[in-house]
């Protein structure tokens, strides 16, 4: 009987093992690089510009990369307003995966964080919305997520449900959305839409993440990396 791999094979095979990437969209990515195996410690993500979340075992320095949104996954850092997040997903009966999406690509959790629209908080409440919703000091955690999270569960009730409208209303106003019968041709809100949606997905188990069956592609990179991935299916 042939033996059907080589001790090399094998460790080639375990270092892919170890590179396996998921996305929440369906995307994925191997990267290897052909000298050393790679560190479990020495993952990390970021999001492209066409709203796709990508996980690399390549490091911040490589200039392919946008270093600006690249950061480590093996960092744990408790969020102290997951309790409030809870809190109010629970009370609006919505998936408080989603409103930690959201204010992730809104703020990246900072409370303090103004837009150049007024848009403030965590959620970033326009002035309006937060007087719509009863929100005095949209600086206020607490406030500014029982806001947001009512003004999405008012989203939710008004386009029956369907996230792309609720995300594409809750950035450019529902307004909007009616105007043009669907999301708006705003290159901002058509980003935010996937964005949202990529990172919302990727927090959910691989079991509740919409099924495909990407085709995979090989590429050798010029460093010698070989590169497998599902960009451009």
């Amino acid at each position: 009987m042939h033996r059907l791999f080589t001790p090399a094979r094998r460790l080639h095979l375990s270092t892919m093992k170890k590179s396996l990437v998921l996305t929440g969209l369906g995307w994925f990515v191997f990267l290897v690089p052909l000298a050393a195996p790679v560190s479990a410690d020495s993952l990390y993500s970021y999001i492209n510009e066409r709203g796709i979340k990508v996980y690399t075992n390549i490091g911040v320095n490589r200039t392919d990369l946008p270093r600006q949104e690249t950061r480590s996954t093996t960092r744990k850092i408790p969020n102290p307003y997951l309790p409030l997040i809870h809190e109010s997903a629970q009370r609006f009966n919505l998936d408080a995966d989603l409103v930690k999406a959201i204010i992730q690509v809104e703020s990246n959790f900072n409370p303090r964080a103004v837009s150049s629209k007024g848009c403030v908080g965590l959620m970033q409440l326009h002035p309006d919305t937060a007087k719509r919703f009863g929100v005095r000091n949209s600086f206020d955690p607490a406030q500014n997520i029982r806001g947001g999270v009512q003004y999405l569960r008012f989203l939710t009730d008004h386009f029956n449900g369907n996230l792309p409208l609720v995300l594409a209303a809750y950035n450019a106003g529902e307004n909007a959305v009616r105007r043009h019968r669907g999301i708006p041709p705003y290159r901002e809100t058509q980003q935010y839409v996937r964005k949202v949606t990529a990172l919302y997905q990727s927090f959910k188990p691989l079991s509740e993440r919409p099924n495909s069956s990407p085709r995979l592609h090989r590429i050798v990179l010029p460093n010698g990396s070989i590169l497998f991935t599902t960009e451009g299916n």
